[in-house]
């Protein structure tokens, strides 16, 4: 008998959808293949995290949110962009929310994923909206790196979140596509 191998999800980097928390018996493109990579990202920022006193010099808001901003890039590479959008700082909130739901200690800033959660807005279906180009966005008000290097980044994620949701940004209209 003659099997045949899939192709690798081209939504999913790293390919086939086993692993993370849906392990073998996750479908080919789920939310567990779609988290793999942040979660992947994560375990190796860890493996080489500085010591705390290290740390404890850094700027406080650039620690804080350093994890969002490289989630952020991460998120636009994997759907073909650049450069990231406000979008991307909301999916990047949104897989680390998620990643930290199944292993509560390994995110620090995970908090805004749980307002976007109550919203009704997951990664899941985020991910796809943008994927598929179902949402109309219109160009953000500010630059991404405005929103994270300006006073709602020395707040935390909640407090970027909060704001990235009261202008109109391209965050904003995305959770607002996904909640109707």
């Amino acid at each position: 008998m003659e099997t045949t191998k899939l192709e690798p999800d081209r939504h999913a980097p790293g390919g086939e959808g086993e692993g993370g928390a849906g392990g073998a018996d996750a479908p080919e493109g789920g939310p567990a293949a779609l988290l793999r990579p942040t979660r992947e990202a994560l375990a190796a920022r860890r493996a080489r995290r500085l010591p705390r006193w290290k740390r404890l010099l850094q700027p406080g808001a650039a620690g804080r949110t350093a994890w969002i901003r490289l989630e952020a890039d991460a998120q636009a590479e994997r759907l073909g962009r650049r450069t990231p959008g406000t979008e991307h700082v909301l999916l990047a909130l949104l897989a680390l929310h998620e990643v930290a739901r199944q292993e509560p200690e390994s995110v620090p800033e995970a908090d805004a994923g749980e307002l976007l959660a109550d919203l009704g807005v997951d990664y899941a279906r985020a991910h796809a909206a943008l994927d598929a180009g179902e949402v109309t966005l219109p160009a953000d008000p500010r630059s991404v790196e405005a929103y994270l290097s300006g006073g709602a980044a020395d707040g935390g994620a909640e407090a970027l979140l909060r704001v990235l949701l009261a202008e109109d940004t391209r965050a904003r209209r995305l959770a607002e596509a996904l909640r109707s």
